[in-house]
């Protein structure tokens, strides 16, 4: 990527489709134009220097625009649209998928920065996932996914959390929309009935417990290449269900506070914890990172690995319990239609400017590996790089449509137990996995999960589960069960919110 590329794609990009409107954000005065397929233009409109783009904290170089989707589009068919800058180049989110759809629904209940509210199925898809978006000004500040209403089957429920911070006035009023299946860009021209509001404001009541987790993603510019992100997000959607507010911190926001609990996923950097808080630490990487006396500042330590957690116990005053990573079942799903992927083993993941262990020894052993990720380049052959980047919503289709997934640790997690969140989340989405030897592996998955311990091993267990899928679909069946049953963010929610509920009801220590 040049640098005219990358301050392109810092000054621009697309919002979720909410009803007939496409919204997004660009470079003020800049004009953006809506096509379709065929590459016909349907609209144009210039990035408003009145609409301030509101993310928080304020990005003062960016202005909001809006696109009006033409009456012939909300057809009930689905079309393929882009929004292209000036110069021809696409907005990142483009291309996207749009269908009107039929479902309706309304709000019943706001409390600060929960909403919650119902949706009335299409009849005539009354089993296709239902994505809803909340926009306040010019951004969209809340995504949730409709769940099954037990006392109603023709309905499904959701719980939007919105964004947390100060707004600027005039920033108060919520549109609610419907954008359609998981991981589309899909919407609805009208998601409230003619007797609900199609503007909500926001009036605070009882205030529920607030969450902040604190991730090592420097930004939220970047924050989509973090594993870290998409995990937060995850495990923030299930204390959601639970009532939680729960907002996701990049490191440029980490010095924000007030909320009832804070959680450190500790990766890469040291969090400074927030001494009117309930603070919790979940280790789920580099344990050789964390510095002495570090961990003595929380109210709780929850360790991504067995081992480590019975090594760390004795070295601090917090209590320290185990917890493994996790997958979110909805997001992480055997795909509906596989795809037509090469029966190549396929890895995921950047390269970190080295060899990854399994990448090196598939090239030393002359095995034909499907490389996706970054920094490539220069470190493998140029015939083994397949791209640069899937999606976070896309990549269940990769891992359960995929032959055989790769899958590799840093040495320390290897040594020290850390399980690699993509064996969850892979196992969820049905695919067979070889890994290498990490420590504590058979006490979660038995022998569901292949373990290779070098290039030969490696070569004659692709060999033999690629002619026999029989014997793989056996172990991926035994995987996905031991996930669901016991691996999920729904777990780890209960887990959570039951030691917040302990630790508070408790005295309070001063940290460290």
């Amino acid at each position: 990527m040049n640098i005219d590329q990358a301050d392109f794609l810092a000054q621009a990009g697309l919002d979720p489709v909410l009803g007939h409107v496409v919204s997004g954000w660009a470079a003020p005065d800049s004009t953006v134009s809506l096509l379709d397929a065929d590459g016909t233009k349907l609209a144009t409109a210039v990035a408003d220097r009145q609409r301030q783009f509101i993310r928080n904290p304020p990005l003062n170089d960016r202005c909001g625009f809006r696109l009006a989707l033409p009456a012939a589009l909300l057809d009930g068919a689905e079309h393929s649209l882009r929004v292209t800058a000036a110069s021809g180049e696409d907005l990142p989110g483009s291309p996207f998928r749009f269908r009107a759809t039929a479902a309706r629904g309304g709000i019943d209940h706001v409390a600060d920065q929960l909403v919650a509210g119902f949706v009335e199925l299409d009849p005539a898809a009354p089993e296709a996932p239902v994505t809803l978006a909340a926009v306040m000004g010019d951004e969209t500040v809340a995504l949730a996914v409709a769940q099954p209403d037990p006392a109603n089957p023709a309905r499904r429920r959701f719980v939007l959390l919105l964004n947390g911070g100060e707004r600027p006035a005039g920033h108060r009023i919520l549109h609610v929309g419907i954008i359609g299946a998981a991981g589309h860009l899909e919407a609805s021209p009208a998601i409230l009935p003619p007797a609900a509001p199609a503007i909500l404001r926001l009036r605070p009541q009882d205030r529920p417990i607030s969450m902040a987790i604190k991730i090592s993603a420097p930004n939220i510019r970047v924050a989509n290449e973090w594993g870290d992100y998409h995990f937060a997000r995850q495990l923030g959607a299930a204390l959601q269900k639970r009532g939680w507010v729960v907002r996701v911190d990049c490191q440029d926001e980490w010095e924000r506070r007030g909320d009832d609990v804070a959680l450190a996923l500790r990766g890469r950097h040291r969090y400074r914890v927030d001494p009117q808080a309930v603070n919790l630490m979940w280790q789920i990487s580099h344990p050789d990172r964390v510095a002495d006396g570090e961990m003595d500042d929380y109210d709780h330590i929850f360790v991504a690995s067995d081992i480590y957690a019975k090594i760390l116990a004795p070295q601090t005053r917090a209590p320290v319990s185990p917890l493994h990573q996790a997958t979110d079942a909805s997001v992480f799903h055997p795909p509906e239609e596989p795809l037509p992927l090469e029966q190549t083993p396929l890895f995921v993941g950047n390269s970190r400017k080295e060899y990854r262990t399994l990448v090196k020894w598939c090239v030393d052993a002359g095995i034909d590996v499907a490389v996706f990720g970054s920094l490539w380049e220069g470190v493998i052959p140029e015939r083994f790089i397949r791209g640069r980047f899937i999606s976070n919503a896309e990549l269940h289709q990769w891992y359960g449509s995929c032959g055989v997934l790769l899958n590799d640790h840093w040495d320390t997690m290897r040594d020290f137990g850390f399980l690699s969140n993509r064996l969850f989340d892979a196992s969820a989405a049905g695919a067979f996995i070889i890994t290498d030897a990490v420590r504590g592996l058979s006490e979660v998955f038995g022998d569901a999960v292949e373990v290779a311990r070098d290039a030969d091993e490696l070569k004659r267990k692709i060999a033999f589960y690629l002619s026999n899928p029989e014997a793989r679909a056996e172990k991926v069946a035994r995987a996905r069960k031991i996930v669901l049953d016991n691996h999920t963010f729904d777990h780890r929610a209960d887990t959570i919110a039951a030691a917040y509920h302990r630790l508070a009801a408790q005295p309070r220590r001063a940290a460290s």
